[in-house]
């Protein structure tokens, strides 16, 4: 008796294939991350949602990262936002927006983490170059970056 072909097996059952739609729009890049980062950052910040994490913070936070160590050779000082208990408002504050690069850093997957850590590394170090130590700081503990000379609030 004649057998099918594997071939015309796999035509007869993929005949009419549902077509691939997507519910979504992709969601936007990270500038400076690539595409597969950019969608573990939005994976993270879909999964754990709290008041570091929401819906486009790293995008913002890495914005706000890179407008304060625009170029130029005078010290920097970090400000006090207006609202530190407001999400999108705490960011203002440099270092809490470095504070939620960390979160983020943390619970990615490796490859995703070791991109985004380079892309801060570099940032890391002009913002070491660029602030000036607090000697009162050292004292209390905390990330490094919350260890630079700042000033006032941002705003006033």
């Amino acid at each position: 008796m004649p057998r099918r072909r594997p071939g015309a097996l796999r035509a007869h059952r993929t005949r009419h294939p549902a077509p691939r739609t997507r519910a979504a729009p992709p969601p936007p890049r990270i500038l400076g991350l690539s595409a597969t980062t950019t969608l573990a950052v939005h994976r993270v910040e879909a999964t754990y949602p709290d008041v570091l994490l929401f819906p486009g913070a790293t995008s913002t936070a890495l914005f706000r990262y890179r407008a304060f160590l625009i170029p130029g050779r005078r010290p920097l000082y970090p400000r006090t936002s207006v609202c530190p208990s407001c999400p999108g408002c705490a960011l203002d504050d440099v270092r809490e927006a470095r504070d939620t690069l960390a979160e983020v850093l943390r619970r990615l997957p490796p490859r995703p983490a070791g991109e985004l850590a380079s892309v801060l590394a570099a940032l890391d170090g002009r913002y070491a170059a660029r602030t000036l130590p607090d000697p009162r700081a050292a004292a209390e503990g905390g990330a490094w970056w919350h260890g630079r000379l700042g000033e006032g609030a941002e705003g006033w």
